[in-house]
């Protein structure tokens, strides 16, 4: 059987604040757009290449009245054509609703004759009170990269310079066309310190026990913000498995990595890395993954065939470890 260490044990939880999509032809323009969302990109740590079936507006599905507005999405999913409905509360204060020509991908609402709003299909495929097809919105991801964000450069400066971030959404150009490439920027807020008490095994009342508190002072004195950003990263990383990262994609956790030596000094035993998308009503998944609006990735950082995990609070054999807690609520 598994044993702990201490009878005190300690683990790191990131999880994240606010979340912004972004299409990547409009990354260069988000200097340019609200206040509340340049601050949310300027303050992101990571970001999120994802994608979805591309989506189009159907011409002439476009309709207004009984307090609603409604339309179609068409869209092609493993090369099936494919049409949906959605539709918004409210009617829209315009004069006419235009789809665009050929590939239809925006809708322009127009009031004497000016175009005053136009909305392209993503972003409205993601804002959509009702979705026919709710898996439209559902966002496979294919790389998880790092954006520090230190104050010194703007999000789009960090991002347009990331030259991985332009060659993955080349390759995806290039191998699929019937998807569209978003960009999720996330920003994550300060780590909460976690500590489990043991009482339970008896064998650990005559072992020496840590002193927890000064370790969690050294936790707060030791895992720098960038240092914390590469655990994200590198937790998210190997828990969806994205396509296109090889970075960490089968090595973490592993105590031969850099970025891992300050954890192993101050003795963690777990490492939780969160990240929530309902607030773009969205579900993130992978090959690895299901679906899931949270997903919750937990990871031992000690062998578990010597150490009973963390999240086994009550000891029980065979209980719930830090592999396979981890997975997405919906």
């Amino acid at each position: 059987m598994a044993e702990r260490k201490y009878l005190t044990e300690l683990a790191l939880n990131f999880f994240s604040g606010a979340v912004l999509a972004v299409h990547p032809k409009d990354i260069a323009k988000i200097d340019d757009v609200s206040q509340e969302m340049i601050d949310v990109a300027n303050l992101c740590h990571i970001y999120l290449i994802v994608t979805h079936p591309r989506p189009r507006f159907v011409p002439g599905s476009i309709e207004v009245g009984n307090g609603r507005t409604r339309g179609k999405f068409a869209y092609v999913r493993d090369g099936i054509a494919m049409e949906t409905d959605f539709s918004f509360k409210g009617e829209a204060n315009a004069d006419k609703l235009e789809v665009s020509d050929y590939p239809h991908h925006v809708l322009s609402l127009i009031r004497n004759g000016e175009r005053f709003v136009k909305i392209p299909a993503h972003h409205a495929s993601l804002i959509a009170d009702r979705l026919g097809d709710p898996s439209l919105r559902d966002l496979c991801v294919v790389y998880v990269g790092m954006s520090f964000g230190d104050g010194d450069r703007s999000a789009k400066d960090r991002l347009l310079s990331h030259s991985t971030l332009q060659q993955v959404l080349a390759d995806l150009t290039a191998e699929s066309p019937d998807s569209e490439a978003l960009v999720i920027m996330v920003e994550y807020v300060a780590p909460k310190a976690m500590i489990s008490f043991d009482g339970h095994d008896m064998s650990l009342r005559d072992r020496p026990d840590r002193d927890a508190m000064a370790d969690l002072q050294q936790v707060q004195n030791s895992i720098t913000e960038e240092l914390q950003i590469r655990l994200i990263e590198a937790g998210l990383i190997r828990y969806f498995r994205p396509r296109y990262n090889d970075k960490y994609k089968q090595h973490f956790p592993s105590s031969t990595q850099k970025i891992l030596d300050e954890v192993y000094r101050i003795d963690l035993q777990a490492l939780v890395v969160e990240i929530d998308t309902e607030d773009i009503k969205s579900r993130l998944f992978s090959p690895a993954r299901e679906p899931g609006h949270h997903h919750i990735a937990t990871f031992d950082l000690h062998d578990p065939e010597i150490r009973r995990s963390f999240f086994n609070l009550m000891n029980v054999d065979g209980g719930p470890n830090a592999r396979t807690f981890s997975g997405p609520l919906y």
